[in-house]
């Protein structure tokens, strides 16, 4: 697969996938950020990271519990033969970032 159709399948999944939050029952869609997504270089696979704002375990449960639902309504809208697996994880790069800002910041003074 070439780049740039792998790069429009990335972006056009994490389109999908943040317009099928709104489709969830009980979801505040403004408690969650969707940072990244990386697809497989098959296409077979992806991985989304996310990061939640508030009652963090209970969200992430429900999403990952609703990922099957997430990836039929994505399936919807997807253009392309094969729909990857969808893989929610916590992006834990910003607090990592943070907590060495606060380090660098402390070393130099």
């Amino acid at each position: 697969m070439n780049k740039i159709n792998h790069e429009r399948k990335t972006s056009l999944l994490m389109k999908l996938v943040g317009e099928s939050f709104y489709e969830l029952q009980d979801f505040n869609v403004t408690n969650i950020a969707i940072n990244d997504v990386i697809l497989s270089t098959d296409g077979s696979h992806a991985k989304i990271y996310i990061t939640l704002f508030k009652d963090k375990e209970r969200y992430f449960e429900k999403i990952t519990k609703m990922a099957p639902f997430i990836r039929s309504v994505v399936s919807r809208n997807w253009k392309y033969k094969k729909l990857p697996e969808l893989e929610f994880l916590i992006d834990t790069v910003e607090p990592n970032a943070q907590r060495i800002e606060k380090i660098l910041k402390e070393i130099n003074e």
